[in-house]
């Protein structure tokens, strides 16, 4: 009921991060919905399966929920974890889910928390990311998994330009842009090869990283957010389109008058936009726009 009071207010629910944060159609029907501390089973009609409460922080990362073709679900933890004094787990499910269980472990001292865990269409299999500093970058890392989440595979480390909380896929490469928002590290663009797995520096963004989906027709999109970082640009959020080799700049808004412990100058897009054929987001924490979903009008 607190959180359900809480959640009525726009600044409350951001500051507390109370209100409703993934909602996943799963492979037999059912939904699967995430609060603050709590995840949500639905049948189609309403009724509530299952309450899981067994993972650590409040949520998982906005691209940390992830429904593979074949219906098994996977969870990434997502947690502050300042000092580094907690084991990180990947959780998965495959019984559409009823029941999680750790699939991976990352003991204490050796990340912060995990970005995301995202199916790849082109090579049907799993990559996963972790953040956010460590020695030489070392917490900063890119996996992938061709069974299901049983073996991972470390692809790439080290350095601000392996940290990204999300990626788009192409044909033949992996695109992200770094979320180096709170250090000194320029922001940049990047893309993976998919064959050499060698990464280049595509251009600079903003600011961090903060969004990116892929669309109908191989449009793919990435935003730009203001967190109060050193190595911001100004006090704009960008949306950008991929084209031909490079992002471009279609819109941008400025952070709004509250402070950023409130809600961070963002623009995040749904999961499962890969079939959509209009754009579709949401705005928060900008000027005009506190908390608004866009969707493209053409």
């Amino acid at each position: 009921m607190k959180d359900r009071l809480l959640g009525c207010h726009r600044l409350s629910s951001q500051l507390l991060r109370v209100g409703l944060h993934h909602l996943l159609p799963l492979k037999n029907g059912n939904i699967l919905v995430t609060a603050k501390r709590r995840t949500y089973l639905y049948d189609k009609d309403g009724n509530v399966l299952n309450v899981w409460t067994g993972y650590q922080g409040n949520k998982p990362g906005h691209q940390g929920v992830c429904v593979t073709p074949e219906g098994t679900i996977f969870f990434a933890e997502y947690l502050l974890n300042p000092n580094r004094d907690h084991d990180i787990h990947l959780w998965r499910s495959i019984d559409n889910g009823m029941t999680f269980n750790v699939v991976k472990t990352w003991e204490e001292g050796d990340i912060r928390h995990l970005h995301f865990v995202k199916w790849d269409k082109y090579e049907h299999c799993l990559w996963l990311g972790t953040g956010d500093y460590g020695d030489n970058g070392s917490e900063n890392r890119l996996y992938r998994s061709a069974d299901n989440g049983e073996t991972w595979e470390l692809v790439g480390q080290y350095s601000q330009d392996w940290r990204a909380i999300g990626i788009c896929f192409t044909e033949d490469a992996l695109l992200w842009g770094t979320d180096a928002g709170s250090c000194s590290d320029t922001v940049h663009f990047v893309r993976m090869d998919r064959k050499t797995r060698k990464i280049e520096i595509i251009q600079d963004f903003e600011g961090p990283c903060h969004g990116c989906a892929s669309f109908a027709g191989g449009r793919a999109f990435f935003s730009t957010g203001v967190e109060g970082g050193e190595n911001e640009k100004d006090r704009y959020s960008r949306m950008k389109e991929y084209h031909d080799g490079r992002c471009e700049n279609v819109w941008k808004l400025e952070k709004d008058c509250w402070p950023l412990i409130v809600q961070y100058g963002v623009m995040r897009f749904p999961l499962g936009t890969d079939m959509c054929n209009h754009v579709v987001f949401t705005t928060m924490g900008l000027k005009g726009y506190g908390e608004c979903v866009m969707i493209e009008d053409k």
